[in-house]
């Protein structure tokens, strides 16, 4: 008799999400190491749920259940042994005591968070590229005069060659991604990080240098700083008026690293402008922000992380971690 698989169940929010995470052959071949329970489950506490649930081994995750895994929905899967999450980290699935419980369980969790930097990583590139080569100006007075553009009358500080990228956190995961794609480019690159010193920063290409050095001498500062509560609302207006005037601030971590009034209050002067990929408070930008109207000012609706068939790549990496976990292997991005 065949020795039965290991049940996957998998949550996520909305359930549809799991279409454009997983094609037919990841689908194979996670089936072909588990019993896979494919109708998603967003909320654990839903009637019904707990029947559905309690010979889980293992949970494929994805963002935004409506009902996380407390005490009482851990207790209810006593087999669990892992948990892989389509997203930056595991642990926003679980409660707190739930999650304290899981390490005391030794239960696996493995995230995504490296796989969804890298498409992060290649928009801040290509911000990076096009705001220094001046190009979103340039597209806007072309179309507004529809006529002859002198290039080097209208653009005389324009190009990449030794302009200044200056990255803030850089030891994070994007950052650290970003830094080596930058080694490709002709750019002096300025990394702030408390956790990397000099020889660590050197190795990507990049200079270690204090936040205000970075705002001061750089002429584009892409920041990549979680939001917590030690780093709500640090860069201020402070840091905003030590930035050369024509520099670019890049934001596509969070809002909330940022004080908006600040920030609003300078780009108002039209001395430095601005790419934001994401706002404080949280997407959507309120309809009556003054940035709507700011020339200076390029707005994405969060669009940096994995989107469209990118996401394709965190289920992939959901499926090969799951795979480690079943045949007790290391895992390539747990979490501890």
């Amino acid at each position: 008799m065949a020795e039965s698989k290991p049940k996957v169940i998998l949550t996520m929010q909305p359930p549809e999400l799991v279409n454009k995470l997983m094609n037919d052959e990841q689908w194979a071949r996670l089936e072909a190491v588990a019993d896979v329970d494919r109708e998603v489950i967003p909320d654990f506490h839903a009637e019904g749920v707990a029947e559905r649930i309690k010979d889980a081994d293992y949970v494929f995750s994805g963002w935004g259940p409506n009902g996380r895994i407390d005490a009482e929905v851990l207790a209810a899967m006593p087999n669990l042994k892992g948990v892989a999450a389509a997203a930056g980290n595991v642990w926003p699935l679980f409660t707190p005591d739930a999650l304290e419980e899981a390490k005391k369980r030794g239960i696996l969790r493995a995230n995504s968070g490296y796989v969804n930097g890298i498409p992060v990583a290649e928009f801040c590139m290509a911000m990076i590229l096009m705001a220094d080569k001046d190009f979103f100006r340039a597209e806007r007075i072309y179309r507004d005069r529809r006529e002859y553009i002198n290039r080097e009358v209208e653009f005389p500080t324009a190009g990449n060659y030794h302009k200044t990228v200056g990255l803030v956190t850089a030891s994070s995961r994007i950052g650290r991604h970003l830094m080596g794609l930058l080694k490709s480019y002709r750019l002096r690159v300025l990394a702030e990080s408390r956790s990397m010193d000099e020889a660590e920063t050197a190795s990507y290409g990049a200079i270690k240098a204090d936040l205000e050095t970075v705002f001061r001498e750089s002429d584009i500062v892409s920041l990549h700083t979680p939001n917590l509560p030690a780093t709500h609302g640090m860069i201020d207006a402070k840091y905003f008026k030590m930035m050369k005037d024509g520099a670019w601030f890049l934001n596509s971590a969070r809002g909330g690293v940022v004080n908006a009034d600040d920030m609003i209050a300078e780009l108002k002067t039209g001395r430095i402008n601005a790419i934001l990929d994401v706002t404080d408070p949280d997407e959507p930008l309120s309809p009556d922000s003054p940035l709507w109207d700011m020339p200076n000012v390029i707005l994405t609706p969060h669009i940096a992380g994995s989107e469209g068939g990118e996401l394709q790549a965190m289920g992939e990496n959901v499926v090969n971690e799951l795979t480690h976990m079943i045949k007790g292997e290391p895992l390539d991005y747990g979490e501890r």
